[in-house]
């Protein structure tokens, strides 16, 4: 078990800091002019300041969204037969965009872009519909004995030797970092993906074909986001990989690995445990960069903004999985006022941080104990990575300054996971 782990510390330098200058567009072309209105302002008891950071973050995020607001975005919307009551199996395909209009985006001029919107599968197994993207360079990276996914093709074919009007692509299975929980948030609707040229595009252009999910309840309406309780996200990443090889079957490679970095590493972390307890054929190996382990003590090491803003994220969709649970439990009102008008904007990671790091943290968001509740205990015993065997290599890559997932339990959680597995 040993030899299938690699720690490697890297240097990573992350700054933060718990107050917040005034923000200031720097640029005089976008194509949002939000204002929020008195009533939106007393609700949240924002003071001016904070006002002005909000504007500017949703106005951002907002131009940033390729061809405007998701809700107008019908790719989204579930087809008209969709039966909630008789949903489809999970890893079944609900509707294909074979080539998205990538002048909206801004990705690398040889790589084109689907997305498709599929039946995933819940914590408790049950299906759920989601969306997700998926990359294709000009040309396959090549391997040996690369396995096309569909059923009759041969299992010694070689993409090396495939024509050129029939490649074979090998896959990266990608899951993000956090860029929120509500469905504006959906990397697939962001011009660059949300991780841009930090992940995707480079994969990518090194010639594997990304398939990217946006996670339930990122992208498709009416969906509550589990967020953070990435066994979740990881039934999320493994059925966008089984719905896209059922689409291009001779196209896309039997075989797949997985990367993701933040919460994408905890995702890729949760899906190597998966992996003992539910093989998927073609599954290799998986590599976590700054993986979220034991998510309370990842959390205490955290910046306090940063505290407010994740935990406010996780209490808005932890009664999905959680049965009986309110965000109330950990929130005050406050924290409550301002998540309100956060999901009102369908804000994302730019205007959580405006709204739940202000008044230089003056107004207290999470009531005292949170962390003790029945409901944080349960949360963590299910999010957390770490506590069970994984199957397959896995390279875990930690930077020693990181300020989000912290080096000393990603260091504990790789040792531990060598004692005992």
């Amino acid at each position: 078990m040993g030899r299938d782990f690699l720690l490697c510390c890297l240097a990573w330098l992350s700054a933060s800091t718990a107050a917040q200058d005034t923000l200031q567009s720097q640029n005089s072309t976008w194509n949002s002019t939000l204002t929020l209105t008195d009533a939106q302002i007393r609700a949240a008891n924002l003071s001016a300041e904070t006002v002005q950071n909000v504007e500017v973050a949703v106005n951002y995020e907002r131009t940033n969204q390729p061809g405007g607001s998701i809700e107008y975005d019908d790719f989204y919307n579930l087809p008209n037969d969709y039966d909630y009551a008789n949903p489809p199996k999970p890893g079944s395909i609900i509707k294909i965009e074979e080539h998205t209009n990538t002048t909206f985006y801004t990705l690398p001029p040889t790589v084109s872009m689907s997305r498709i919107l599929y039946a995933s599968e819940t914590l408790n197994g049950s299906s759920v519909p989601a969306s997700a993207y998926i990359l294709w360079p000009y040309l396959p990276r090549a391997f040996p004995y690369l396995t096309p996914s569909a059923e009759d093709c041969n299992p010694h074919h070689s993409n090396t030797t495939q024509q050129s009007s029939n490649p074979v692509y090998p896959i990266i299975a990608y899951p993000h970092g956090t860029s929120g929980f509500n469905r504006a948030c959906a990397p697939s609707h962001l011009r660059g993906l949300w991780d841009s040229v930090q992940e995707p595009f480079t994969m990518s252009l090194q010639g594997y074909a990304v398939i990217a999910p946006d996670y339930a309840g990122l992208g498709v309406p009416n969906v509550t986001s589990p967020y953070f309780v990435m066994p979740a996200q990881a039934n999320d990443l493994f059925r966008a990989v089984e719905a896209a090889q059922k689409t291009w079957p001779h196209l896309l490679s039997r075989e797949f690995v997985i990367a993701g970095h933040s919460q994408g590493g905890g995702t890729a972390w949760a899906a190597a445990e998966r992996q003992t307890k539910r093989p998927v054929q073609g599954y290799l190996g998986t590599v976590a960069a700054s993986p979220f382990l034991d998510v309370l003590d990842d959390v205490a090491g955290e910046g306090q903004a940063q505290v407010n803003g994740r935990i406010s994220a996780v209490a808005q969709g932890l009664g999905s999985v959680y049965p009986g649970f309110e965000p109330g439990q950990w929130l005050t009102e406050a924290g409550l006022n301002r998540l309100e008008l956060l999901t009102e904007l369908q804000g994302c990671n730019a205007v959580s941080s405006a709204l739940f790091s202000a008044e230089n943290l003056t107004v207290p968001i999470l009531k005292d104990g949170w962390g003790n509740t029945e409901a944080a205990k349960w949360w963590n015993s299910v999010a957390s990575n770490g506590k069970d065997e994984i199957q397959g290599p896995m390279l875990v890559i930690q930077g020693t300054e990181d300020g989000n997932a912290i080096v000393n339990v990603t260091t504990q959680g790789v040792q531990e996971t060598l004692r005992d597995f």
